[in-house]
C-alpha cells in the first residue's frame, strides 16, 4: 500500500514540474524596459506608418502584451493599442502624442511580430494585423 502512494505522489510531483515549465523556444513574456524590445517596437510602428495610407502618423497609446521567442534570432510579439497623432507624415515633428479625443484618435488594436537577426543586420515584419 505504501508503494502505491509513493508512486502516486511521484507522478503528481512530476506532473506539477512539467506543468510549470516553459517550453524551450516557446514565446515568453518580455519587459518593455528591455532596450531591444523598445527598439523592435519603435521599428514596428515606423514600418506600419510607412505602409499606412493615412496622412497622419499613428502611435502606441497602450502596450497590451509583449513577448519574445528565440527562433534563429528573436521574434518579438507585440499587442498594442494604436491611435492617430496630430503629426502629419510629411512633417518634421519628432514627438507625436496620440490624440486623447476618441474620435480623433481612431483607435484600434494591432498585433506586430518582428523577427530580428542582429548578427545579419536583418529585421523583418512577420505579421502586421490591426483591427478596430
Amino acid at each position: 500500500m505504501a508503494f502505491s502512494w509513493k508512486a502516486v505522489g511521484l507522478c503528481l510531483v512530476a506532473f506539477l514540474m512539467v506543468a510549470n515549465a516553459t517550453l524551450v523556444g516557446a514565446p515568453s513574456d518580455a519587459s518593455l524596459n528591455d532596450p531591444e524590445v523598445k527598439k523592435a517596437l519603435r521599428w514596428a510602428v515606423s514600418e506600419y506608418n510607412k505602409q499606412s495610407n493615412d496622412a497622419y502618423l499613428r502611435g502606441v497609446s497602450k502596450v497590451v502584451k509583449v513577448q519574445k521567442q528565440v527562433v534563429s534570432g528573436i521574434k518579438y510579439i507585440f499587442k498594442v493599442n494604436m491611435g492617430r497623432t496630430a503629426c502629419r507624415k510629411d512633417g518634421a515633428e519628432s514627438s507625436c502624442a496620440v490624440h486623447m479625443d476618441v474620435d480623433q484618435a481612431k483607435a484600434y488594436v494591432c498585433t506586430f511580430e518582428v523577427w530580428s537577426q542582429p548578427w545579419l543586420g536583418s529585421i523583418k515584419m512577420v505579421k502586421d494585423d490591426c483591427k478596430q
